[in-house]
């Protein structure tokens, strides 16, 4: 069984420069930063999300890796999802009786634990790591959240040619609860449905738009489906744009969002970012997932 969303896989150029950047423009740090990954082919590094799971930045040496491949075809940006499961053989042989093979038809066994990939093209245009950690896989660790304003990785914005068929097949793949349907976001331009891979208050969230003015529309132009953003829950969007803004980088259209259905919203450009947009959230008391604090009471 899927227990829950392991981590985001981010594909750059420059590991120091994405360090960097995530630093200056967002505040957070990241940690266990490693230069000798995969026979000294990768280096990589984490920023931990307080909902048990962490951004995964990777610069790869290898040409043959799937994040050499992804920014051969796309430049840097989100280039997998890794799911933890508790029994990583079922999960292949449910793939398996729907007709889905993993890459190679092979689990890899590493240090870290049980390791199989669906490919962008078998599931809904991203590659998919299935992984069931080992008792040294490494952890995450609430120790190493590096920014008091950061309430965790809300949502990643999936953009999708039909939401209801694509959701279906995510559903079928991996056995994910699937809900939220929404029809009406954007003035009726936008359907988007929520799956809920396990963490606290975090979804993969499915949007397509017939809106051609739409950042989905835009990005599905040019890459086609696949994983388009991140949503970055915080307490305080003021502070947060105030990091931002002095590290130089405008947001989109210059504003926060005031008028959204779930909460004040900014946004951090691609171009900005390593090919990563940002969505930067503070979400309403009535917002789905909304985290309760003290004062509410």
């Amino acid at each position: 069984m899927i227990t829950k969303l392991n981590h985001i896989g981010l594909a750059v150029e420059n590991l120091d420069n994405a360090i960097s950047t995530y630093t200056k423009v967002f505040g957070y740090i990241a940690t266990d930063i490693r230069n000798d990954q995969e026979n000294g082919m990768q280096s990589d590094a984490r920023i931990m999300m307080p909902n048990q799971t962490w951004l995964h930045l990777i610069e790869s040496r290898d040409s043959n890796s799937f994040v050499s491949q992804y920014l051969q075809k796309h430049g840097e940006g989100l280039e997998h999802a890794a799911l933890e499961t508790d029994d990583i053989n079922s999960e292949i042989d449910h793939l398996n009786s729907l007709g889905v093979s993993v890459y190679k038809n092979q689990i890899f066994e590493t240090t870290e634990g049980k390791h199989a990939y669906v490919l962008a093209q078998d599931g809904i245009g991203f590659n998919v790591e299935l992984i069931q950690p080992s008792k040294n896989a490494f952890c995450w660790d609430p120790n190493k959240i590096s920014n008091p304003n950061l309430k965790g990785l809300q949502h990643i914005g999936v953009a999708v040619t039909n939401v209801k068929e694509s959701t279906a097949k995510f559903r079928d793949l991996f056995r994910i609860k699937a809900g939220g349907l929404r029809t009406d976001q954007h003035y009726g331009t936008q359907l988007d449905m929520m799956i809920e891979p396990g963490n606290d208050r975090l979804w993969f969230h499915l949007v397509e738009s017939t809106d051609p003015e739409n950042r989905v529309t835009q990005y599905m132009a040019k890459h086609g489906e696949g994983l388009e953003h991140l949503a970055i829950e915080i307490d305080d969007i003021r502070r947060a744009i105030k990091t931002v803004k002095k590290a130089g980088v405008p947001l989109f259209m210059h504003k926060i969002f005031l008028d959204r259905d779930d909460g004040f919203e900014a946004f951090v450009y691609p171009e900005y970012n390593h090919g990563v947009t940002v969505e930067l959230i503070e979400p309403y008391i009535t917002s789905r997932g909304y985290r309760y604090k003290c004062e509410d009471f």
